[in-house]
């Protein structure tokens, strides 16, 4: 299941991408070749008029292959090179702004839907509909072991309901070393855990290795949904420029160890932990991840949207348009060093899983 839902994810970003340059393309009169999720060689395709709907062995991405993207064939009206600036810039950030726009409704719905929100002690008190939620849970730890996950909603501890996040603490510390059975509640489900606190722990985990909150579900109307959309987008927009400004400066600096950065293996170990917090969450990750794919194909890097539209600036200051042979293989250049990249961040996602 887990697999299949990290597959339809995939194929909601991909898809939402490419679309975006395909209509582009297609409404300025731009032949379109190949509209392809994943990375060459070809598995399988379909051609529907013009165009060829392929499937590809390496699910890292896809692609939207267009008539004269590198410049050459102007003289026909249906190729990329006979648009100017302005229509080429359309194309390119197209895909860019549907992913962005594909968060932005996600965000919103979600926002209607419900998204649960951390509450402190004092605050909780003011709603009847608190509930005492596990938000973290330490690797390798008692909680772990036993299933436990981030999101588990605590109904009782050793056959007592819980009023405040103290009563778990005071019981977690007076059983510390026996079994403790624990009733949570996950997507409406409950679930039965026995448990051994840690006599000894790390500092910092405590005996099972979680953290607790008070945790209330809010809900938006729906006139107010979109701007709740809006917010969370730009939020979320802003916190992944950071994020990458950050790990970049590391990776200057020399210091990997602090760069955190997942590949597909790690997204996909991510999606796992999520599916299991609910629809909500989900949405969530899916709108997150649509915001990194807009950010990280902005960067103006040979082979993204960002070195495409970079060299379209060029040619508009220069006057003078650049070798389609020169673009196509820094392009080329571009697209080799990205997936030599995914291949390195696959195998590091790999060995922090095992």
């Amino acid at each position: 299941m887990a697999i299949l839902i990290f597959i339809i994810i995939l194929l909601i970003l991909v898809i939402s991408h490419e679309a975006g340059h395909f209509f582009t393309a297609k409404f300025f009169g731009i032949k379109v070749e190949e509209f392809g999720f994943g990375i060459p060689p070809r598995i399988a395709g379909i051609k529907k008029g013009e165009t060829l709907y392929s499937f590809n062995l390496l699910p890292f991405g896809g692609f939207v292959k267009i008539f004269g993207e590198e410049g050459q064939d102007k003289e026909n009206n249906r190729s990329f090179g006979s648009k100017n600036a302005w229509q080429k810039s359309a194309v390119l950030l197209a895909g860019v702004a549907a992913n962005i726009l594909l968060a932005f409704v996600i965000f919103s719905i979600v926002s209607f839907l419900g998204t649960p929100r951390g509450l402190a002690p004092e605050e909780a008190l003011l709603y009847p509909d608190v509930r005492i939620a596990i938000i973290d849970v330490v690797l390798g730890s008692p909680a772990y072991s036993a299933g436990i996950q981030a999101g588990d909603k605590i109904k009782s501890v050793a056959g007592n309901v819980p009023k405040s996040l103290e009563e778990v603490q005071a019981v977690i510390q007076e059983n510390k070393g026996k079994s403790v059975l624990m009733e949570l509640e996950r997507n409406g489900d409950v679930l039965s855990k026995n448990i051994v606190p840690r006599l000894d722990s790390p500092n910092g985990e405590g005996p099972l290795g979680i953290a607790l909150s008070w945790i209330r579900i809010e809900k938006s109307l729906w006139y107010k949904a979109p701007l709740n959309g809006a917010r969370t987008t730009y939020n979320t927009f802003l916190g992944t420029v950071i994020g990458f400004s950050t790990a970049i400066k590391n990776l200057v600096v020399g210091q990997t160890q602090n760069i955190q950065i997942s590949g597909p293996v790690g997204i996909f170990n991510i999606t796992k932990d999520v599916t299991a917090s609910g629809f909500n969450m989900l949405l969530m990750l899916v709108g997150i991840l649509s915001v990194n794919l807009a950010i990280i194909n902005v960067i103006p890097f040979p082979g993204l949207d960002g070195g495409r539209f970079l060299f379209v600036i060029l040619e508009s200051i220069r006057r003078k348009p650049i070798s389609p042979k020169f673009g196509a293989i820094f392009h080329s250049i571009g697209l080799i060093i990205l997936i030599a990249l995914m291949v390195a961040i696959t195998i590091r996602d790999v060995s922090r899983i095992f």
